[in-house]
């Protein structure tokens, strides 16, 4: 289970490590996005590729709330609670912070409590 904290109007964030193609972790403060749907992480594609990822798919269509939109597929790993997965990435120019999507709550229980500052993933 990983601890989350409250953003400024109530966003749910969580810190989570990425893996580089060569095994090097980073943390990093992502947003859980329950309107993003289609997908487990969003990145900047910048991030996608500094990072060495495989690129799955060039040019995917997603529908998402302004319209549709083009992102490159990624094979990225991240580590969340000790735990490391292999998941396909989401990356287009202008994320300008990394996204968690609503597919992590088909495997992990999300806890918001709200009046007592209680936020868990896991």
């Amino acid at each position: 289970m990983i601890l989350g904290n409250f953003g400024e109007v109530g966003e749910l964030m969580f810190e989570i490590e990425i893996i580089s193609a060569d095994e090097d972790n980073y943390p990093i403060e992502v947003l859980l996005d329950t309107g993003f749907t289609n997908g487990w992480l969003a990145l900047d594609i910048q991030d996608a590729e500094i990072l060495g990822w495989p690129l799955i798919e060039r040019n995917s269509t997603m529908r998402m709330a302004r319209g549709e939109a083009f992102f490159d597929i990624y094979e990225g790993k991240v580590k969340l609670d000790g735990q490391e997965y292999i998941i396909p990435v989401l990356a287009a120019e202008g994320i300008s912070e990394p996204l968690l999507g609503l597919q992590w709550l088909t495997i992990l229980p999300l806890t918001v409590n709200f009046p007592e500052g209680i936020l868990t993933l896991g």
